[in-house]
């Protein structure tokens, strides 16, 4: 039943697509248009222009730049960071209809297109998924990531992340990654990658050597990855060849290094043409096309020129470039680097038909507008939210349960206590956590504690807590670019101990990195939801309450707290839903006059006599 429901979803959705799959032949629509592109417009084809898709008016300065990129120079790819659906309809069809060639257009999908557009899909994160045990929610969340994409106009997702996280201390990977083996992350990998190309979309491993075994931001400075020889081959590099022969479109090459396996020790496999040209072009026998990571990152920009970068990377091997500023600039630089020699114009014409036969793949070239309908019966669908749902209530894992606290008696009737831990700004906000338990019908307490209070703060929620409350202690420490540390402030760490020893009744949640708990070790009861979203949020509420059954699995090692694998199972027993006792002349209640003895003919009667009576009145005046 589950592969007969596959099937017909999948054919209804590439008879809907009005672009499909298109098989590439020696007299290729990409190979016949390269003969007559200049120079300058294979450059373009290369680089990617970065926007937000949202309403912008013709004389913005911006809007400007951009048309003049696409009429004059002809840039072939638009990378979309965040959006509205009604933008992408009116304004990827306007620039679409502009461009002389057809316009790829790329996006970060890793967690669906809600991540990027308000009223779509969003799911949960790659590590949630590998929480449920089985790679089915991978191909799921591939199918409705494509399926969604490519509704509102996005062809090419840069996703999945297949960096195995073996460090804890990973800033920037750590939950983005299905896992620390590279078999686990290879098995969900290789079904998220065929449930986007199903549904027609490009796809992307990043990223490349890999980002897992690292306690730095890329964003910020270079990484460095402490692997030997043996070490890459056994545990960084597998899941890209896994990726290689699931059919992955690109391979994202990251701004990190290996010193202690490459012979230039502080150059980032970015500039290396030893990682793409003699590891993934020869050794693993890569032969799609190598985008860059972008060229603003720290790691770069922190090192090196800009202009000496592009032609670097360029040089080295890579075929698109994410370069967010200043595009019509670097296509004069590396114009200026081919002409004096120092680039091969073949690798230029190599990797402009590469892009071009990424677009012939997904049909562009024979169509290239949104089909407004398809997006309207795509976008926001029920049953893909339902699959969402489905996903993050089995994603939800319980590491720890010493004191037996859980499942909590459905007869719970005293206030409950939750306490907001936050490693950035909040503004002291409910959590929807919160607003969803509220909706219970009980009495909830809540607090925030962030990253701006102090410890007279955490002192004064501390005091505010009675020593046999029942406390949901929630913890959101998410990977975010620039930032260079996963686990939370020392005084929001500190407040955690502190009130393990003051409360027997603690329930501690990560909302985020399930490596928290090594602050806080002796805590009894932990639980892991992967990600402070709301449908975590959602669903870690639901496994609290009994309505869900707590049966996820950890993806990772927590080192000296559990292993990978551990998941103490809750079946599902729902609390009752508290009444709420209603006191005179504190809420008002909805009856009928028949009720209490009124007639309700003779009330019709006596205001069909004002109505007119108005009218008389509104006559004479």
């Amino acid at each position: 039943m589950l592969t007969k429901k596959i099937i017909i979803l999948s054919f209804a959705f590439l008879l809907s697509c009005s672009s499909i799959v298109t098989n590439l032949n020696e007299n290729s629509w990409a190979e016949s248009v390269i003969k007559k592109m200049t120079l300058r417009e294979k450059i373009a084809q290369m680089m990617v222009y970065r926007m937000n898709m949202h309403y912008v008016n013709f004389e913005n300065k911006d809007w400007k730049e951009l048309i003049q990129l696409i009429e004059t120079d002809g840039i072939g790819i638009i990378h979309i960071w965040f959006g509205d659906v009604g933008s992408s309809l009116t304004t990827l069809n306007f620039l679409q209809q502009k461009s002389k060639l057809p316009i790829l257009v790329e996006a970060d999908i890793e967690s669906g297109l809600g991540r990027r557009y308000n009223g779509s899909v969003r799911l949960p994160p790659m590590m949630a998924i590998a929480a449920t045990g089985n790679s089915y929610y991978a191909y799921e969340a591939g199918r409705i990531s494509a399926e969604e994409s490519r509704a509102v106009g996005i062809h090419f997702n840069l996703a999945p992340v297949v960096d195995v996280n073996n460090n804890p201390k990973n800033p920037i990977i750590n939950t983005r990654s299905f896992g620390e083996v590279p078999d686990s992350v290879h098995k969900y990998s290789k079904d998220f990658i065929k449930g986007l190309k199903d549904f027609g979309m490009l796809t992307t491993a990043k990223h490349f050597p890999g980002h897992g075994d690292t306690e730095t931001d890329s964003h910020s400075a270079l990484a460095m990855i402490p692997s030997d020889s043996a070490r890459l081959w056994n545990i960084e590099l597998p899941p890209f060849r896994y990726a290689i022969e699931a059919g992955v479109d690109a391979v994202m090459i990251a701004h990190v290094s290996a010193p202690d396996f490459q012979r230039h020790s502080e150059v980032p496999a970015s500039l290396s043409s030893f990682w793409i040209q003699d590891i993934l072009r020869k050794e693993m026998s890569f032969n799609g096309a190598v985008i860059t990571d972008a060229m603003g990152m720290g790691g770069i920009i922190k090192n090196y020129s800009d202009d000496y970068a592009i032609v670097e990377t360029i040089k080295a091997g890579s075929d698109i470039i994410i370069q967010n500023d200043r595009l019509s600039h670097f296509i004069d630089v590396i114009e200026k680097a081919v002409l004096e020699n120092e680039i091969d114009e073949d690798q230029i014409n190599q990797s402009a038909l590469k892009v071009l036969k990424m677009k012939e793949k997904i049909g562009l070239h024979k169509e290239r507008l949104i089909n407004s309908y398809n997006t309207h019966r795509t976008i926001g669908k029920k049953d893909n939210f339902l699959v969402a749902d489905e996903i993050a209530s089995k994603s939800i894992t319980l590491v720890k349960n010493t004191k037996q606290i859980l499942p909590l008696s459905p007869e719970l009737d005293e206030d409950l206590y939750v306490i907001d831990l936050y490693d950035g700004a909040n503004n002291h906000n409910e959590s929807h956590f919160t607003k969803t338990l509220k909706q219970s019908g009980r009495k909830v307490n809540s607090f925030q504690l962030d990253k701006s209070d102090s410890l007279v703060v955490a002192n004064h929620i501390l005091d505010q807590i009675p020593s046999d409350a029942i406390v949901f202690l929630n913890a959101h420490a998410n990977p975010v670019e620039w930032k260079e540390n996963i686990f939370l402030p020392e005084v929001e760490a500190d407040f955690i101990n502190r009130i393990i020893e003051k409360c027997e009744n603690l329930i501690i949640t990560s909302f985020g990195s399930p490596y928290l708990i090594m602050d806080f070790p002796k805590a009894s009861t932990y639980l892991c939801a992967y990600s402070s979203n709301q449908l975590q949020q959602n669903a870690a509420v639901n496994a609290l309450m009994g309505k869900n059954s707590i049966q996820g699995i950890l993806p990772v090692t927590i080192p000296e707290i559990a292993i990978r694998g551990t998941g103490i199972k809750i079946e599902s027993k729902e609390w009752k839903a508290k009444e709420k006792k209603i006191e005179p002349g504190k809420e008002l209640i909805r009856i009928r006059p028949d009720e209490i003895g009124v007639d309700i003919s003779s009330i019709n009667q006596l205001l069909k006599k004002l109505f007119l009576i108005l009218l008389f009145l509104e006559e004479l005046s």
